[in-house]
């Protein structure tokens, strides 16, 4: 199992402080066959300036079904429903890729450039409140995620 290293420490995570649960991980499961096909989710609350980020993994087998474009979708969804978040950012590496692809479907533009001490250079995209409605097709919900 590709995530299988993921379930341990979210579980031990939220044991640990149930209240992270809001802003923490997420696990994604399909329901036809029901299976654990990716994780990812935020990464922290919200900062002093509104902005959340997110993350996203999706097990190989399942890659190219909208599976992580099902996911952000429900991740925007859920910083929406809270009115602190202004932003949400994302980040990738620095190639166009399956990735860039999901952000922008879901409405994300590029917004620069950082570094990160785990692989280098990534691009960061961000999505901001009042450009929510931007992604085609926006406002229709997207295949379900359990």
């Amino acid at each position: 199992m590709v995530f299988q290293g993921s379930l341990g420490p979210t579980r031990d995570a939220l044991a640990a402080d149930p209240s992270r649960a809001r802003w923490g991980a997420r696990l994604f499961v399909v329901d036809e066959p029901r299976t654990l096909v990716g994780w990812g989710g935020f990464k922290g609350a919200p900062d002093a300036d509104g902005a959340v980020e997110i993350g996203y993994a999706i097990a190989p087998a399942w890659e190219g079904r909208g599976v992580a474009t099902a996911a952000v979708g429900a991740m925007l969804r859920e910083a929406w429903d809270a009115p602190e978040v202004r932003c949400v950012l994302a980040h990738t590496l620095p190639e166009r890729n399956a990735s860039v692809r999901v952000l922008e479907k879901t409405g994300f533009a590029r917004d620069g450039e950082n570094l990160d001490g785990d692989v280098g250079a990534v691009w960061r995209f961000r999505l901001d409140r009042a450009d929510r409605d931007r992604a085609p097709g926006a406002r229709t919900s997207p295949p379900a995620i359990g």
